[in-house]
């Protein structure tokens, strides 16, 4: 595999999409995607936090659409809910922001109301959000073509 360094190199996220064939890209974004959100995930204090309590996956489909699968540890179990994103009429460029006090970062719901809305958070990790952010932002580019 040959690689290309691009202007903005600081960015895997960008190198993926540089390096990989673009009938792999789709497949090689959601990767990376994923490993992040898994690295990433959030770990409550309590006696048994070998197990995330906050963790995310995503998986995009062939229509057009990335659903976010928010996994997290309840009172009495796992609590697993969806969120659809159809990318087809939405702008790419994501938002994303931290907080220092809750020891959260999270990527914006891309949406037409002022109101922002979480969408995937993952643990306090400044350099990471930026990358999942362009990430995300890259994979809807792929699936928009």
């Amino acid at each position: 595999m040959k690689i290309i360094v691009t202007e903005e190199s600081d960015s895997f996220a960008r190198q993926i999409t540089a390096n990989t064939p673009s009938q792999g890209r789709k497949q090689a974004l959601q990767n990376y995607i994923n490993s992040l959100l898994k690295a990433h995930a959030v770990y409550r204090q309590s006696e048994n936090n070998e197990k995330p309590t906050l963790v995310y996956q995503i998986q995009a489909n062939q229509e057009g659409t990335i659903v976010a699968t928010r996994s997290k540890q309840g009172r009495y179990g796992m609590e697993i809910d969806n969120k659809s994103l159809p990318v087809y009429g939405i702008h790419y460029e994501l938002e994303s922001d931290c907080s220092w006090q809750e020891q959260l970062c999270w990527v914006f719901y891309p949406s037409t109301h002022e109101q922002k809305e979480r969408w995937l958070e993952i643990a306090y990790a400044p350099h990471a959000i930026g990358e999942l952010t362009e990430g995300v932002s890259l994979l809807i580019r792929n699936l928009q073509k």
